[in-house]
């Protein structure tokens, strides 16, 4: 499980504001196209993340919370690039959250409103959003519905690169 990206949202409480930027304690490091970084200063070091939301969603008439993809790092746990996703409902449990980046697929797991990607599989994850323009994130919710999330990923290179800078 992804401990320390679980205790980052809930000390941040980006689980139930609107966006990343209200989070508390929270600056925008910058923007970059579709992406923006974030730097939090907390009582257990500096964090720093890479957040965007999807640019289509499908299908549109289906009643969700916020969504988002981040992309962590929290020096003082030696967490670096950690990714995430919010999908704004709770997951059907045992289902298999999936991206595709060009012809590049990727399994998650679930944990309530979240998924996340297995540590063996970040670093090509990463290295195939930074080589694409788009990402597409589809799941199941609790009550079986079927969604496609689609992002940009447009400004993603300059925005890891500026989550290192940011938490150095």
């Amino acid at each position: 499980m992804r401990f320390f990206t679980l205790v980052l949202f809930g000390i941040l409480g980006l689980a139930v504001v609107a966006s990343p930027a209200q989070a508390a304690d929270s600056t925008v490091v910058k923007r970059f196209q579709d992406w923006t970084v974030y730097k939090a200063e907390t009582n257990d070091g500096v964090l720093c993340f890479a957040a965007s939301t999807p640019k289509d969603i499908k299908p549109k008439n289906v009643r969700r919370g916020d969504i988002f993809f981040y992309i962590t790092s929290w020096p003082k746990h030696k967490v670096s690039q950690e990714v995430s996703v919010k999908l704004g409902y709770p997951l059907k449990s045992s289902t298999t959250p999936t991206i595709t980046i060009g012809s590049s697929n990727f399994t998650l797991f679930e944990k309530g409103e979240r998924a996340y990607i297995h540590s063996s599989l970040e670093d090509g994850l990463l290295k195939a959003m930074r080589a694409g323009d788009k990402m597409m994130i589809k799941a199941v919710s609790k009550r079986g519905t079927s969604t496609t999330d689609i992002y940009s990923l447009s400004g993603v290179t300059a925005a890891l690169k500026a989550v290192v800078k940011a938490c150095k």
